[in-house]
């Protein structure tokens, strides 16, 4: 069961779908894959739900569908027989929960408040939907629930947006997202299969956030370090020195002894690098494990930095959490 919340996280964006004609779900969800969204939850608001579910998880094995919008024990039991490899729920509903457990069904009921959770949790489920999240506060919510929760990771779920998806995929509690603006139903009748994967390859752009901290640069030796950033303050930019390296302004960095890659490195952040790690990997990109600090104890905390273990033109590079 947990494998299926590590996708989760992995995936970051759970396009949320209603959809009515069932002929259409193969086609959609091959347009998310293509934008590197390989997951979709359909919604049980449509009386095509159920056929969907049934089309994608018997045609699209590499598509990671799941049932949402499940309110009662009889959804529960046609989503299981479609197919659907988990179930979301809008609200907290207690024989829903238990019907998925004695089943083995990943179940992800929603929340918006500490008693929920707190019922959530006498279940030992860890993993649950906040909703509707922006009415409840956003970030700030999950923020102030991290404190009484720490175990909890959320989903949020109504009103993320591209705007706020980066403020969200920062949180350390936030395993994915529900979002459903690149599956509107306008996009999804008129077979706009193009547009879908644009606006899904755009997601998982801010959902990564990906950019360049700083340049690293190998040279001889300290002498020659300390040379090649006096040569940088010729532009303003400040020469700060360090223990292994130089810093000629926050982005450039001149180290005094030759570091990983051949020509220097790039450090590149990101939300997060174990999301990121994930991302990658579909594109021949693997961590160097040696090289990973945590924030905290190892076993128990998010990764911090990495290196990766290949070069881009001559130079390595590591992931940095933001």
């Amino acid at each position: 069961m947990s494998d299926i919340f590590t996708q989760l996280r992995n995936i970051g964006i759970i396009p949320v779908v209603a959809i009515n004609d069932a002929t259409k779900a193969v086609s959609l969800a091959k347009a998310l894959s293509k934008g590197s969204l390989p997951a979709v939850e359909i919604t049980f608001r449509t009386n095509g739900a159920e056929q969907a579910i049934k089309a994608i998880s018997s045609e699209c094995s590499e598509i990671l569908v799941g049932a949402g919008t499940v309110i009662n024990v009889e959804q529960a039991e046609r989503a299981k027989k479609a197919g659907a490899s988990f179930i979301v729920s809008p609200g907290y509903k207690e024989d829903v929960v238990q019907y998925c457990l004695d089943n083995d069904i990943p179940v992800m009921p929603g929340v918006s408040n500490a008693s929920e959770i707190e019922a959530a949790l006498s279940h030992n489920l860890t993993h649950i939907k906040l909703f509707p999240a922006e009415v409840l506060g956003g970030v700030k919510m999950i923020d102030a629930l991290s404190g009484p929760f720490p175990q909890v990771s959320f989903m949020p779920t109504g009103g993320v947006n591209t705007q706020n998806l980066s403020d969200y995929a920062r949180r350390k509690n936030v395993f994915c997202m529900g979002g459903t603006w690149m599956v509107k139903a306008d996009l999804i009748n008129g077979e706009k299969w193009e547009e879908i994967t644009t606006l899904s390859k755009q997601a998982v752009k801010n959902l990564h956030g990906f950019k360049i901290e700083h340049v690293g640069i190998n040279v001889a030796d300290s002498d020659s370090a300390d040379e090649i950033a006096s040569t940088f303050s010729l532009f303003g930019f400040e020469k700060r020195s360090g223990s292994s390296s130089i810093f000629a302004s926050d982005s450039i960095e001149i180290m005094k002894e030759r570091g990983r890659g051949t020509n220097g490195h790039l450090c590149i952040l990101t939300h997060n690098v174990e999301r990121a790690l994930a991302y990658l990997d579909n594109f021949g990109f693997k961590p160097i494990m040696e090289s990973a600090k945590y924030f905290g104890e190892k076993e128990k905390s998010a990764m911090k930095v990495v290196y990766l273990d290949k070069e881009i033109g001559g130079f390595a590079v590591h992931l940095k959490k933001d």
